[in-house]
């Protein structure tokens, strides 16, 4: 008498499990036959877009609404890129230093892209959502950069700069974590 292999139990693992272990995440295919894993050169541009899109709207914002704390956050994106600016060479124009920040801000969104794509590694899903939350934390990180690093050691007596940029960059992280993690689960939009 044969034995049905669709009904034969799994070895016993030793770790109290009869469950499989799940496998690892790996890209998938698309409708169209084009791979959309996590780390897919098209899930890295779609996050990059979003993201790109998320901090390019901090810089507008400081220009739109120049009052902290809406204004703060594309204000830490240029006191990022000015304390960057000392390892640059010196930009002869105007035009020059706007590419350079260009990059800049592109480099953090392709940054963001990278992260939001180890978090849907993680279980997070949605188009936007992850590149967005990440383009958050990515920029929240930054602020505390830019806080400890310029605010705090320039701070003297005057703290409150300092307290401002620290709050905002925390609200930013929070914000990022808040978003990503909202985007994981089965019912994620």
């Amino acid at each position: 008498m044969v034995a049905d292999p669709s009904t034969a139990a799994a070895p016993d693992d030793g770790l109290g499990s009869d469950a499989a272990p799940d496998p690892p995440p790996s890209a998938s295919t698309s409708d169209s036959g084009r791979a959309s894993g996590p780390f897919s050169p098209r899930t890295l541009l779609t996050d990059s877009l979003v993201a790109a899109g998320v901090i390019a709207g901090f810089y507008a914002l400081l220009y739109a609404v120049p009052l902290p704390p809406f204004g703060v956050p594309g204000y830490l994106l240029l006191v990022a890129f000015d304390a960057l600016e000392v390892v640059l060479p010196t930009f002869t124009s105007a035009t020059m230093y706007d590419a350079a920040f260009a990059a800049f801000c592109g480099s953090l969104a392709v940054a963001a892209a990278v992260v939001a794509s180890w978090t849907r590694t993680r279980g997070a899903s949605g188009r936007w959502r992850p590149g967005a939350g990440a383009a958050l934390a990515v920029v929240g990180v930054v602020g505390l950069s830019v806080a400890l690093g310029v605010f705090l050691v320039n701070a003297g007596v005057d703290y409150g700069p300092f307290l401002l940029v620290t709050g905002t960059a925390v609200v930013l992280l929070t914000a990022g974590w808040h978003v990503v993690r909202t985007s994981v689960g089965p019912d994620a939009a």
